[in-house]
C-alpha cells in the first residue's frame, strides 16, 4: 500500500476511533446535553428518546461509577452491566459515523449520493485520500471504492480531454484492484525521476540511426549506412542485416514479421523477418522524391515523402506469398536469363574469331556472363520488361529483388514535405515542412480538419483520443485537444533546438532534440514538470519507451538502451 494507509491496515483491528490521528471536530469538541437531545429528537422523533432519558439516569447514579473515577460504568450487577453496554452502544451509534446503522449522525458524505463523494474525493492527491480513510469508519470504507481509485487513477495517469473515454483495466491487470493499479504506476512514474538505471548500447550500424522499433523480443533499426538491422533484446546482438537500399533508410515498421522500409532512394521495401530476406519491392519509384515516413496498418501501408504526398498501399498479396521464398520464384528465371546471356556471349565471341576483329568494349561488358548483377540492375533500372532488380552489384551484399510495381490506391496532399504521420481506425494524420497537421478521414478520402499554430515545420506526432502532441522545428512542444478545431491546449518550452522525435503514454511524455537531450513532461503538469533526462555529444533522431525502458537512435550510429530501476 501507499503512504500511512499500509500501516493502518495492517493494525486496523487494534484501532479505537479516539486513537485515529485525525478526527472530526465534532467528536474531539463535547457536546451539551440537550444539545444532543434536540439533534436526537429532531431526526428519531420519541422512538428512542425514553430509553435514552431511563439510560441516562441509570448512567447519573452513584452505584455506576467506580470508587477510582477511570470508569464510566460499574459493573456491580449483571443488570447494571446490561444497561451500561446498551447504553454505550445506543450513545455510539448516535454520535459516531456508521454507514450501516440507522441512528448514524449525518455528513456531507453521508446524505450525498456517492458518485458526488468519489468526484469531490477523487481530486484530491493520493496522499489526502490515504490520510481520509483514516478519520472514521465511514471515511475508511469511502477510501477503499474502487471507483474512487480509479477516479485518483485519472487524475494522475490520465491527460485530462481523454478522461471522459471509457477507461479499462490494463491487460495484464485485470484482476486487480484500481488501487494496486494505481500503486504499480505511480512506483513506475518514480522511476523516471529516480537515479538508479543501467546503460546499455547496440553498436553496429555507421551512420545516425534514423528509425527505431521494438516489441517484446526484437529491436529493429534503420540507419543512413543504407541498412536495416534486427536486434535481440536480452544479449543485445543483431540477429539479421538487410541491405538493399541504396540510399538511406528514413522509416521503418513492423507488421508480425514483416518489416517495411522507406528510403531516400524513393522505394519501399517488404522484408521477411523470419528468413532475413526480402519479400520485394512495392516499386522503384513509390514516391518521386525521399519517403520520409511510413506505418502499417492491417494489410495497408501509409507513406509520406517530400513530394507533399501520402500514399496508400495495399500488400496483401505480397503478405499472402510470404510463405514462398523469393529464391524459389526467381531461381528459374535468373537460370533462364544467364543461360541466354552465356550463350549470346559465345556466339559473339564465335563471330570475333571468325572475322578476326576486335570485340567492341561496350558490346564485351554488356555480355559478359559474369557481369549479371550489372545487366540484369540496367535492365530493372528502365521499369520497362524486367521484374527482377539487384542492387548496388558491385557490393557483396547486393541481392536481387522482386519488383511488385505496384501502384498506390489514394494519395493525399500536402503544400510542401510531408515527414510525419500516425493512423489509426479510420483517421490519418499527417505533418509537415508547411507548419501544419491535416487530419483525414480515411471513410471518405477528405480532410476534416487543419490544425495551425507552429511558426517552423512539424517533425513528429502522436494521437490518442482526444489528444494529439506534435513536436516542431521551432524548439516547441504542443498539444491539442481534438474535441475542438484548431484548440491548442498547452506549449510546453524546454528544448532549445528542433525536436525529432516524441512519444507519449497516459500523462507522461518524452521527447528529444537536436539540442542533444531527452526530457521527460508531465501532460497534467506543462512546462513546470519538464526534466532533463539524459544529455548526449549527439543529436537524438528517435526513441521509444516502454514501462522502465526507454531506447533512442543517435547520430553518433549507436543506439542507447537505459532500464530504470
Amino acid at each position: 500500500m501507499l503512504g500511512p494507509y499500509n500501516s493502518f491496515t495492517q493494525n486496523v483491528s487494534n484501532y479505537h476511533f479516539d486513537s485515529f490521528p485525525y478526527e472530526n471536530s465534532y467528536e474531539e469538541d463535547e457536546y451539551e446535553d440537550h444539545y444532543k437531545e434536540m439533534a436526537f429528537y429532531q431526526k428519531w422523533g420519541s422512538k428512542y428518546s425514553n430509553q435514552v432519558k431511563e439510560l441516562k439516569k441509570t448512567m447519573s447514579s452513584p452505584s455506576m461509577l467506580t470508587s477510582s473515577g477511570s470508569n464510566l460504568f460499574s459493573s456491580s450487577s449483571n443488570s447494571t452491566s446490561s444497561k451500561r453496554q446498551k447504553f454505550k452502544k445506543i450513545l455510539k451509534n448516535f454520535i459516531l459515523p456508521n454507514r450501516f446503522n440507522p441512528l448514524k449522525r449525518e455528513t456531507f458524505i453521508s446524505i450525498l449520493p456517492v458518485e458526488i463523494v468519489v468526484e469531490i474525493v477523487g481530486n484530491l492527491s493520493y496522499k489526502d485520500v490515504l490520510n481520509v480513510s483514516l478519520v472514521c469508519t465511514e471515511w475508511f470504507y469511502l477510501a477503499q471504492e474502487e471507483i474512487l481509485w480509479r477516479s485518483v487513477y485519472q487524475t494522475y495517469f490520465v491527460y485530462h480531454p481523454n478522461r471522459e473515454l471509457a477507461l479499462s483495466k490494463p491487460q495484464n491487470h485485470s484482476d486487480q484492484h484500481w488501487r494496486e493499479i494505481f500503486k504499480e504506476h505511480h512506483f513506475r512514474e518514480a522511476k523516471w525521476s529516480g537515479d538508479r538505471y543501467q546503460e546499455s548500447h547496440l553498436i553496429g550500424h555507421t551512420g545516425t540511426v534514423w528509425a527505431l522499433h521494438m516489441d517484446a523480443e526484437r529491436v529493429y533499426t534503420g540507419s543512413f549506412d543504407k541498412t536495416a538491422k534486427v536486434w535481440d533484446i536480452n544479449t543485445k546482438k543483431c540477429k539479421y542485416t538487410l541491405s538493399g537500399h541504396y540510399y538511406p533508410i528514413q522509416c521503418l515498421d513492423v507488421i508480425d514479421n514483416t518489416m517495411i522500409t522507406g528510403s531516400l532512394d524513393n522505394s519501399i521495401r517488404v522484408w521477411d523477418l523470419e528468413e532475413g530476406k526480402s519479400k520485394g519491392i512495392l516499386t522503384t519509384r513509390a514516391h518521386n522524391f525521399d519517403v520520409f515516413c511510413l506505418q502499417s496498418q492491417d494489410n495497408l501501408i501509409f507513406s509520406g515523402s517530400s513530394d507533399s504526398t501520402v500514399k496508400i498501399w495495399n500488400i496483401s498479396n505480397i503478405l499472402e506469398s510470404s510463405q514462398t521464398p523469393l529464391d524459389e520464384l526467381l531461381e528459374n528465371d535468373l537460370l533462364q536469363e544467364e543461360e541466354q546471356r552465356r550463350q549470346q556471349y559465345q556466339q559473339l565471341q564465335q563471330e570475333h574469331q571468325n572475322n578476326q576483329q576486335q570485340f567492341p568494349d561496350d558490346v564485351s561488358s554488356l555480355m559478359d556472363p559474369f557481369d549479371v548483377g550489372s545487366m540484369i540492375s540496367e535492365e530493372g533500372g528502365n521499369g520497362t520488361s524486367s521484374h527482377i532488380n539487384i542492387v548496388s552489384s558491385n557490393d557483396r551484399t547486393s541481392r536481387r529483388y522482386l519488383n511488385h510495381n505496384m501502384q498506390s490506391v489514394e494519395t493525399f496532399k500536402h503544400t510542401s514535405c510531408v515527414t510525419c504521420l500516425q493512423v489509426k481506425d479510420n483517421i490519418l494524420m499527417s505533418g509537415g515542412s508547411d507548419k501544419v497537421v491535416r487530419v483525414w478521414d480515411l471513410n471518405t478520402s477528405q480532410s476534416i480538419d487543419v490544425l495551425e499554430g507552429h511558426h517552423e515545420g512539424i517533425r513528429a506526432l502522436q494521437f490518442n483520443g482526444n489528444v494529439l502532441v506534435t513536436g516542431s522545428d521551432d524548439t516547441t512542444v504542443k498539444i491539442w485537444d481534438l474535441r475542438h478545431k484548431n484548440h491548442c491546449v498547452s506549449t510546453l518550452r524546454g528544448h532549445t533546438g528542433a525536436i525529432r522525435c516524441l512519444q507519449w503514454e497516459g500523462a507522461t511524455l518524452i521527447t528529444g532534440s537536436n539540442d542533444q537531450t531527452i526530457r521527460y513532461w508531465n501532460m497534467n503538469s506543462g512546462s513546470q514538470s519538464s526534466r532533463e533526462l539524459f544529455s548526449f555529444s549527439s543529436s537524438i533522431s528517435c526513441l521509444r519507451f516502454t514501462e522502465n525502458v526507454l531506447m533512442c537512435g543517435l547520430s553518433d550510429s549507436k543506439v542507447q538502451i537505459t532500464k530504470f530501476y
